[in-house]
C-alpha cells in the first residue's frame, strides 16, 4: 500500500488553493471554526478534515503563526475525533457501511494531522523559519510521533501491517529527539502530559502485540491499557542482561523483537525492560474472564513476551556448509571479476544452522564482533555472493553461535571517486560495494564506502562497468569497522566513454 504520507503529499500537490485562506491569521481561523456545523459531530468532523486537507495543500512557509493555526485546528478537532471514534467502536456489531465511513474519517484525520506536523518539523530544521520554530521542536516532534503512531494503529483495524517506511520515519524522528536532547521533555497534548519517548514506546508496544485479526474493540482496549500504564518503559542505550527483555534497532525498517539473550551495544540499538508491563498485563486476567473478553490482556502479554517481529522471521533449520569471506578486504577481493583478481582470498568454511528470509545463523569456532561484514556463497565457482552483517553472538554447549542479517543478495564491487572540481576536492579512486534494492527488500539501495570518502550531500561518481553514475550521499545507516553504509540518490548517469 502506498505510504499515507506520499499519498497525502500527492493530494496536496494536485489541489489548487483559493484566495483568502481561513488559516492566515488568528482572527480568520476563529471565524472559520465558529462556522463549523453544530447539529452533527460527523458533519463538523468532516468539515474539519477538509480544513486540514486545505491547510496541508496551501504548502505555506512554516511560522509561529502557522503553527498556532495548526494548534487551533488540533484543539478543535480532538474532541470531535474522540466522539467519532467512540461511535465507530460502538458500531462494530452493526451498521457495516457506517462503520467503514467512520473508520475512514478517523484514519484521514490522524493522517492529515501527522502530515501537517511532519511538514512543520521538517521546516523547523531546514528553512529560515527554524530560528523561531526550533524552540518548539519537542512540541512538534511529539505530535508527529503520536499521530503517525495512531495512523499505524488504525491500519491494524483493517488488518494492515505498518509499512517499512512508517517504521523508518518513526525511528528517524525518535533519533532526532534523542540527538537534540528533548526525547523526554514533557509537552501537553489533549490536556495530557507526554513526550517523544513515551509516544514512541506506545507505537513499539502495539507493534509487539501485533494485533492483526483482533476485533476493533480489542485493539482499542489493549491500546488504552498500555497508554494508562504509569511506569511505561522507555528505550535505553546500555543493555542490562538482568533487566532488558526486548530490543529495537533504529537502523532497521521494523519494530522491536525479543532479546533472546543477545546483549551487545550498538549506536542505534535500544533496549526495553518489558517484564513489569508483561506482569501487569497478566495480573489483569487473574479474575475469570468476562464474556467476550477471553483473557485479552493475557494474550497480549504472551505475544509481547515471546515475540515481536521475529514471529514473521521464522528460521528454517538448514544444516550445511557455506564459504565465507569476512572483513572488507576479503569481500572486495571475492566480488572482483575473475580476471581482475590477482590473488583469491582464502575462504573459510562456515557451518550453517538455520536460515530465514532476512538472515542466517552459523556455528563457528570463535565469536565475531557485532557489525562485522561477511560475504557468503554456496559455490564460489558461481560467484553469487550474499552480504551479511553479524548481529549477535552467544555460546551454547561449547559452540559459538552467530546470527547475521542479510544486507544484500546481489552486492557489486564498484569504483568511486570525487569529481576533480567537486566539493570534496580531487581524490584517488577507490573501491566500494553497491547494494542494490531488490523486490524482497524493504529499504532503498545503499552504498558501502570508506570513511575517507563520505561527504554528506557532496556529488560522488560511481563507475559500474561502462556506466558512470553521479550520486548524492545521504545519511549514514551504520558503521562497519571503518566502512560506512550510507543511503544515496542517483542524480545522473552516462556512458563511461562520454564521461571520460
Amino acid at each position: 500500500m502506498t505510504d499515507f504520507f506520499d499519498m497525502l503529499s500527492a493530494i496536496a500537490r494536485r489541489r489548487k488553493v483559493g484566495e483568502g485562506s481561513p488559516f492566515a491569521s488568528a482572527k480568520a481561523i476563529d471565524k472559520w471554526l465558529k462556522a463549523l456545523p453544530t447539529d452533527s459531530d460527523y458533519d463538523a468532523h468532516h468539515v474539519l478534515v477538509e480544513g486540514l486537507e486545505r491547510f496541508n495543500a496551501e504548502n505555506e512557509v512554516a511560522s509561529l503563526s502557522r503553527m498556532n493555526s495548526l494548534m487551533r485546528l488540533e484543539e478543535a478537532g480532538l474532541p470531535l475525533q474522540r466522539r467519532v471514534v467512540e461511535q465507530y467502536v460502538r458500531n462494530q456489531s452493526s451498521f457495516r457501511m457506517a462503520r467503514q465511513a467512520l473508520w475512514r474519517e478517523s484514519w484521514v484525520f490522524w493522517s492529515l494531522l501527522a502530515e501537517a506536523w511532519l511538514a512543520m518539523l521538517k521546516q523547523a530544521y531546514r528553512t529560515p523559519a527554524s530560528a523561531e520554530l526550533k524552540p518548539f521542536a519537542a512540541e512538534i516532534a511529539t505530535r508527529v510521533l503520536r499521530y503517525a503512531g495512531l495512523v499505524m494503529r488504525w491500519n491494524y483495524h483493517q488488518a494492515r501491517t505498518p509499512s517499512a517506511s512508517a517504521w523508518r520515519r518513526m525511528h528517524k524522528i525518535y533519533r532526532l529527539a534523542e540527538r537534540d536532547g528533548f526525547a523526554t521533555q514533557t509537552v501537553q497534548i489533549d490536556a495530557r502530559p507526554t513526550h517523544c519517548a513515551r509516544e514512541y514506546m506506545l507505537v513499539v508496544l502495539m507493534g509487539l502485540v501485533h494485533p492483526l485479526g483482533y476485533r476493533t474493540q480489542e485493539i482499542e482496549s489493549i491500546a488504552q491499557i498500555i497508554d494508562g500504564y504509569d511506569s511505561l518503559p522507555l528505550p535505553e542505550a546500555a543493555p542490562l542482561r538482568e533487566a532488558h527483555t526486548h530490543m529495537v534497532d533504529l537502523s532497521l525498517s521494523e519494530g522491536a523483537s525479543v532479546l533472546d539473550g543477545a546483549c551487545v551495544e550498538g549506536r542505534r540499538l535500544r533496549y526495553l525492560a518489558l517484564r513489569p508491563l508483561i506482569d501487569h498485563l497478566k495480573s489483569l486476567d487473574q479474575t475469570p474472564a468476562e464474556e467476550g473478553n477471553n483473557g485479552l490482556t493475557q494474550q497480549a502479554a504472551s505475544l509481547i513476551e515471546r515475540g515481536g517481529i521475529r514471529r514473521n522471521r521464522q528460521r528454517t533449520h538448514r544444516f550445511g556448509r557455506v564459504w565465507a569471506a569476512a572483513g572488507m578486504a576479503n569481500i572486495l577481493a571475492v566480488l572482483a571479476p575473475p580476471d581482475a583478481a590477482k590473488t583469491r582470498p582464502a575462504l573459510e568454511p562456515w557451518m550453517l544452522r538455520d536460515e530465514s528470509t532476512k538472515g542466517m545463523g552459523f556455528a563457528l569456532p570463535e565469536a565475531l564482533p557485532h557489525g562485522r561484514l561477511v560475504a557468503v556463497n554456496w559455490d564460489p565457482s558461481e560467484s553469487v555472493w550474499q552480504l551479511l552483517a553479524i548481529r549477535w553472538n552467544r555460546e551454547e554447549d561449547g559452540q559459538h553461535l552467530v546470527g547475521t542479517q542479510r544486507l544484500s543478495c546481489h552486492p557489486k564491487r564498484v569504483e568511486i571517486y570525487f569529481e576533480p572540481d567537486g566539493q570534496g576536492g580531487a581524490q584517488d579512486k577507490t573501491w566500494a560495494v553497491f547494494m542494490p534494492m531488490t523486490h524482497l527488500d524493504q529499504g532503498v539501495s545503499n552504498l558501502l564506502i570508506p570513511e575517507t570518502h563520505y561527504r554528506l550531500g557532496t556529488p560522488l561518481m560511481l563507475r559500474d562497468g561502462d556506466m558512470v553514475y553521479r550520486l548524492l550521499l545521504g545519511e549514514v545507516q551504520e558503521t562497519h569497522e571503518g566502512w560506512l553504509r550510507v543511503s544515496m540518490d542517483v542524480i545522473g548517469r552516462e556512458q563511461f566513454a562520454v564521461a571520460a
